[in-house]
């Protein structure tokens, strides 16, 4: 894929938002949210078009963010895979699962923006230098970086980026639950929103609370055995290690000098860019700057991995056992970069769509 010190080309955000994390997938949630505000709450708990309760239910929403750790902790359920970002495979199983199309409805997905485009940390199939996935991230200048799988899904208008700006993390959630109440849609998420059921005013709560009970569906990936795939497409028993890291994207292009003097990388040329190793490699301290998660750098999943207190994990990819254990002082093999055949994941809905909508 080539890469281009090109010009950030925004994806139109919707409103302020926060993702939904997987630190809370034994209880559904996310990150932990800000306090909301009584508006927003009230907005989420009601439809905004009177009409749409009686509408047949013909969109699907969703919950992008939950949908992408659910996926990467669903790697760690079934193979052990202890490295932590959000996946954009996870999105794309959902997205394309056949589930939809035979009941005759439409998917559309609700991302954070920094997802999609914004700092390595935090971005879909980012995470560092060493642990994103060439194939699906291009460097874009100046410390950000795009997700061309999922920004490809925005251009095309199947994806929705919704802005986080701070105190404001659970705003993707409330995006998610006024648009689907508003058409009379279902939503796809293992959060079962209930701080949003809590916060709403009045009897808000009680209406979508029951709302919810009947238009969300939860949903597992069942993560098969990359040695099956291989042996179902006749190649050799051996899972080979799958292109990761920045040693796998073309070299970085020179960045602008940030101040006087060039210091150790070098001097400067006539356009102003710094000269030497910036423009030789990849490195963190020049083009993986910042995060759009900071409370999450450095965490990895299982119980010493950096998760908040000891929560007993249910209904992540499907309840499978581990294959493999990974520790701290051994790297994790890169399940997240298998290529899609070499990775055989089914996604599921865990319970059926009867009585959806109404």
């Amino acid at each position: 894929m080539p890469v281009a010190a090109a010009k950030r080309r925004g994806i139109a955000p919707l409103s302020a938002a926060a993702s939904s994390e997987a630190a809370h997938l034994a209880r559904g949630g996310g990150d932990d949210a800000s306090p909301s505000d009584a508006d927003a709450a009230a907005a989420a708990a009601r439809p905004r078009n009177a009409d749409a309760s009686n509408a047949r239910c013909s969109v699907v929403v969703l919950d992008g963010a939950n949908l992408a750790w659910t996926y990467s902790a669903s790697l760690f359920a079934k193979l052990g895979c202890r490295t932590r970002l959000p996946l954009s495979r996870g999105v794309v199983l959902a997205m394309e699962s056949e589930v939809w199309r035979e009941r005759g409805v439409t998917p559309v997905a609700f991302m954070p923006a920094s997802y999609v485009e914004g700092p390595l940390h935090g971005l879909a199939d980012g995470g560092d230098l060493d642990t994103l996935v060439p194939g699906n991230v291009q460097y874009l200048g100046d410390s950000r970086w795009r997700n061309t799988v999922l920004w490809e899904m925005a251009r095309r208008g199947a994806l929705r980026t919704v802005d986080r700006p701070a105190g404001a993390r659970d705003s993707d959630d409330k995006s998610i639950i006024a648009y689907a109440r508003e058409v009379n849609g279902m939503i796809c998420s293992n959060d079962r929103y209930e701080d949003h059921c809590v916060g709403a005013p009045g009897g808000g709560g009680k209406d979508l609370r029951r709302w919810l009970r009947r238009n969300r569906r939860g949903y597992e990936f069942r993560v098969g055995s990359p040695m099956d795939a291989s042996f179902a497409a006749g190649r050799a028993p051996i899972i080979e290690v799958p292109p990761v890291g920045c040693a796998h994207l073309p070299p970085p292009p020179p960045e602008p000098e940030q101040g006087a003097g060039g210091g150790d990388d070098g001097g400067t040329n006539g356009d102003g860019f710094v000269e030497g190793s910036v423009s030789g490699g990849w490195r963190a301290e020049v083009h993986a700057v910042g995060s759009s998660r900071p409370w999450g750098i450095g965490q990895r999943w299982g119980r010493d991995g950096g998760r908040r207190g000891k929560r007993r994990r249910r209904g992540v990819g499907g309840g499978a056992r581990r294959e493999r254990s990974a520790s701290d002082s051994e790297p994790d093999f890169p399940f997240w970069a298998l290529p899609d055949d070499h990775l055989p994941v089914e996604f599921a809905l865990k319970k059926s769509l009867d009585g959806v909508g109404g």
